[in-house]
């Protein structure tokens, strides 16, 4: 059996090459060429994307982009296309993934991502090499992403949720909170995390945040009966599963909810319309206005958007699109707002 070994995980993340003096030129949006103001707005876009995605450039100003599926090589030929549908001439790709590939510019090399930080039989603390790698002496903060649960399929190194590249791309690592399913119990993953975060807590990362998908969502509520573990929590579509056939969990979730003690601790939760794992979204959501704002020291809930919906709906682009920034600021500005605007298409 592997255990959690605190001095072995410290001494791996200060033998990791730190994060580079300067980000790496991808993120570099005024650096993009022969774009004007609405080009950049759609680069800065595109960073918002999960990979395999790719930018295609203009010399006459044009661009389009694919990304969020399939291979690179689809993305590529997609980008491409899009680009010389609005008109671009000799269209090329400028950026892939996370590497700058336009011709004549050179790339700088990206910071050597880590192995699993800590293992146990119950759960993994793994960097997703699919975003850009920062150690604790260089990093904004350290954002922790647990995914969902789907019976027995396996859902270890599933890519965190687009919205998540708005924290790595202003210099937060992301570390997947990876569980088994034969083992991804409600409690074994809520002790995973709580151990896996007080280890963390001791390595010096500037700010902590801990956030999932349905079941990754639920545990990282459950932390929150602990003080001091997390300084922001970001739950989507927050389910269970696994209990008594056509229950959607509501009794334990309000019990969770009242465990919480987190007076330093900003939280943030999504729920959509259509989520199948809730059966009444009024009374869950007025449960949260209700009970949340004293426990925690801010709170901020995305109710029921329009033109997302489905239990998945924070899986999507439009959801990174809408709310990234929204919940970036509600994390790290002095005072948090307490609703983000509506979403813009």
């Amino acid at each position: 059996m592997r255990v959690f070994g605190i001095a072995l995980a410290a001494l791996l993340l200060l033998i990791v090459p730190a994060r580079a003096a300067v980000d790496p030129p991808v993120l570099d949006v005024a650096a993009v060429p022969n774009l004007d103001a609405r080009g950049h707005a759609g680069y800065a876009r595109f960073l918002l994307v999960n990979v395999p995605r790719a930018f295609a450039l203009s010399q006459n100003g044009r661009w389009g982009w694919f990304g969020g599926g399939g291979t690179i090589e689809e993305a590529r030929a997609k980008a491409l296309k899009s680009c010389a549908d609005e008109g671009g001439t000799g269209c090329a790709i400028y950026a892939e993934d996370l590497n700058v590939v336009w011709p004549g510019r050179a790339s700088a090399p990206l910071p050597q991502v880590p192995g699993p930080l800590l293992e146990t039989e119950d759960c993994a603390f793994v960097p997703d090499p699919r975003f850009i790698w920062r150690g604790p002496a260089t990093a904004a903060g350290l954002y922790v992403w647990g995914h969902g649960k789907d019976g027995v399929k396996d859902q270890r190194g599933r890519q965190p949720q687009s919205y998540v590249r708005a924290f790595n791309n202003a210099g937060f690592a992301v570390v997947r909170f990876d569980r088994p399913p034969t083992r991804d119990f409600e409690n074994y993953a809520a002790a995973c995390l709580r151990n896996g975060l007080t280890v963390f807590r001791g390595q010096g990362w500037r700010k902590i945040v801990v956030g999932g998908q349905s079941r990754g969502a639920w545990s990282s509520l459950q932390i929150l009966d602990t003080p001091g573990l997390a300084d922001a929590v970001i739950a989507v579509s927050p389910a269970l599963l696994g209990g008594p056939s056509g229950s959607d969990n509501t009794a334990l979730l309000y019990t969770n909810v009242h465990a919480i003690h987190a007076p330093n601790t900003r939280v943030a939760i999504a729920q959509f319309t259509g989520d199948h794992y809730v059966t009444d979204m009024d009374r869950r959501v007025g449960f949260y206005r209700e009970q949340m704002p004293g426990r925690v020291a801010a709170f901020l809930l995305i109710d029921r958007p329009s033109e997302i919906d489905g239990h998945g709906g924070g899986n999507t682009q439009a959801f990174a699109f809408g709310y990234a920034d929204c919940l970036f600021h509600f994390v790290m500005d002095p005072v948090p707002a307490t609703a983000c605007p509506p979403a813009t298409r």
